[in-house]
């Protein structure tokens, strides 16, 4: 009866771990989804990418993301690249660029997620150990 018991409890902590997997992914997603879509990258390919290779592709997305970064120019609207100091349409200086907050919030949530699995894990395996005793 014990090994019942014990093994009731390794699926529900297999299922927690899955549902937390699946949580995060879905958090993932969401944040690539409208972070590619407000500064007009290919969101479809990004999406899949987070979908398929989940926090594997964040390494590649924030390099992506980096490189094609452009900001609106306060006088015209047009959309100015990261290289260029000043307006193509109108000549106005371009602001600055502060990607490194967009890099600190996504190492926050990876490191959030990795957290999260972490504490599962361990909650898992201790369960597991006094339970098979």
């Amino acid at each position: 009866m014990a090994g019942l018991g014990a093994m009731l409890i390794g699926m529900i902590g297999g299922g927690i771990a899955w549902m937390c997997f699946i949580i995060t992914t879905l958090i993932l997603v969401a944040v690539v989804f409208i972070d590619a879509y407000r500064h007009n990258m290919k969101t479809g390919l990004w999406v899949l990418m987070a979908l398929l290779f989940n926090f594997y592709s964040l390494p590649f997305y924030i390099y992506a993301r980096i490189k094609s970064a452009t900001v609106k120019c306060p006088s015209c609207g047009t959309r100015v690249g990261q290289k260029n100091n000043f307006c193509s349409e109108c000549g106005t200086e371009a602001p600055g660029f502060d990607d490194g907050a967009f890099a600190k919030k996504i190492i926050k949530f990876v490191l959030i997620a990795i957290a999260v699995f972490s504490i599962v894990s361990v909650i898992w395996v201790a369960l597991m150990g006094v339970l098979n005793t």
